[in-house]
């Protein structure tokens, strides 16, 4: 009786561990979502420096294009990570995760300037 319970514990415990495995990295998602933010600053702030379509960007340009880029990308990923580490700690749930995730989400594309999926075909045209 006692070697069951042993066997259905670790059944257990392994099925929660690959559960965890399964939803462990949603990195990408936080990811494409600073894309799409720093993709919106760098344009932004190229066409505010009065950068045109068929000039040579100069390095500064090419530096600021690139910082603006990618700075929410790690951000953003870098607070994913940190906010899964206290959920697999047991110190937060996993709604908190997504309810805080989509938050900082929300709150990012809307500094940007994007409130709608219209602002982004707008600022593709």
């Amino acid at each position: 009786m006692v070697g069951r319970d042993r066997g259905a514990r670790v059944t257990n415990e392994n099925d929660g561990q690959n559960q965890n495995d399964s939803r462990e990295d949603e990195s990408p998602i936080w990811g494409m979502v600073g894309l799409v933010v720093g993709g919106v600053l760098a344009f932004k702030v190229l066409s505010a420096m009065g950068v045109r379509e068929n000039e040579d960007l100069t390095l500064v340009e090419i530096v600021t294009c690139v910082a603006l880029l990618f700075a929410p990308v790690y951000v953003l990923t870098t607070a994913g990570k940190h906010l899964r580490k206290d959920v697999e700690a047991g110190k937060s749930t996993a709604a908190t995760y997504w309810t805080t995730m989509v938050g900082l989400s929300i709150s990012a594309l809307t500094l940007a300037g994007v409130t709608s999926i219209d602002d982004l075909i707008a600022l593709i045209k």
